[in-house]
């Protein structure tokens, strides 16, 4: 399954900052020490520099180590890191300290998910949606859907997909998703639909693009594969998946010349890779059926 974005996390800074408690364990320079420990971990995380993060953190942590913000922060340097069992831990020690932290729970779910543990992550990510005050409940939901996916419930699956559009209008991430899952089920109108609805919640979704540019060919509509694939590469020109595409539809359609120009520029961009491998046999395809119909080369 090509979901793009699978499991929803609270990564970005201001959310994290946002939810600071009063720090009572600390007190003067060490409390203003830890706090910028803290601050600086989630910078860095939030760069991407995970190694140097949990640095920072486990300084924080060592300077006051009943702060649910800063176990709740290294659980997520932990599981950016991969170390999900880590991670997991570091979860239960910030509802340990502070069991209303929903979004602690919730990440709780999804390391629990990427371990394969699936009806606990169940469970954790009900929780978080029986949580009044959370404020993000349509992250539960979605990963719900991911959940149930997973286990090979479709219709599960749809339904908590729509229920995390219902908590969040215009959830692009959840539309998607939910297109996918109508296209397990053979419903491509509704999958198109979703695919649709996704685009114009964020007009930069590729995949979503590529996935509408399928079902289109597949409906032998190739002026609006071209063009829906067309603007997949518009928002990443080195989305490779589309260009392919996009190669094989134009010598499908007689566009041959510039069927195989696009093909080589794909074979040359990913010469050892699944994609470039493809294009080099579409390529090679197209020269045999030119020779045999005694067009000219």
């Amino acid at each position: 399954m090509n979901v793009g974005r699978i499991l929803v996390m609270c990564m970005a800074a201001a959310a994290l900052l946002s939810c600071v408690p009063q720090q009572t364990t600390s007190s003067g320079k060490v409390k203003e020490t830890a706090e910028i420990h803290y601050h600086m971990g989630i910078g860095l995380l939030n760069e991407g520099k995970t190694p140097q993060a949990i640095k920072e953190l486990l300084q924080a942590q060592a300077l006051s180590p009943k702060n649910a913000d800063i176990e709740h922060a290294l659980g997520l340097a932990y599981q950016q890191k991969g170390l999900y069992d880590q991670a997991i831990e570091q979860y239960r020690r910030a509802l340990e300290i502070e069991p209303k932290l929903t979004e602690a729970r919730n990440n709780l779910g999804t390391s629990l998910l990427a371990k394969g543990q699936h009806e606990e992550a169940i469970k954790i990510f009900e929780q978080c949606l029986s949580d009044p005050t959370y404020t993000t409940p349509e992250k539960a939901a979605y990963n719900l859907g991911v959940t149930y996916f997973q286990l090979k419930d479709v219709d599960q699956a749809i339904k908590q997909y729509e229920r995390a559009i219902s908590l969040k209008n215009n959830n692009a991430d959840a539309l998607y998703n939910l297109g996918y899952c109508f296209e397990e089920k053979k419903d491509m109108a509704k999958a198109l639909e979703q695919y649709k609805k996704a685009v114009n919640a964020d007009p930069s979704f590729k995949e979503a693009y590529y996935r509408m540019g399928l079902l289109y060919e597949m409906q032998d509509d190739h002026r609006k594969a071209l063009d829906t694939l067309k603007k997949a590469t518009d928002t990443d020109p080195d989305y490779l998946a589309a260009r392919l595409k996009i190669g094989s539809i134009q010598i499908r359609t007689g566009d041959v010349r510039r069927g195989v120009r696009e093909l080589e520029s794909v074979a040359k961009a990913d010469p050892e890779g699944v994609v470039g491998k493809a294009a080099n046999a579409e390529i090679e395809k197209a020269g045999r059926s030119r020779i045999t119909t005694g067009a000219a080369r």
